[in-house]
């Protein structure tokens, strides 16, 4: 799982100086503490490249883990039900 972690932040980081929109899939996922550290640590820093961030797949304890990293990692992600509505709400 964190090879997967490395190339999105690869592909993010050589991006630099776009203003990306980031729709993430995490529907079938798991995440442990390692996961949760390592998601707000890539957080901060791909922050100032990335104009919006929303979520899909996404409910209960998921959902709180999703929040709080958004939070305490000032990140601004918003979650949504399904891939169209977050794709309406990026382009917007």
């Amino acid at each position: 799982m964190y090879a997967v972690f490395d190339e999105a932040r690869d592909f993010i980081l050589k991006k630099a100086g776009t203003n990306i929109l980031l729709l993430i899939d995490v529907a079938g996922s798991y995440a442990d503490s390692n996961t949760i550290k390592r998601l707000k640590e890539d957080g901060k820093l791909e922050k100032h490249l990335i104009k919006k961030e929303a979520v899909i797949g996404i409910s209960g304890l998921k959902l709180t883990f999703v929040k709080a990293i958004s939070v305490f990692a000032n990140i601004g992600i918003e979650v949504f039900d399904s891939s169209e509505k977050a794709k309406d709400w990026l382009v917007k």
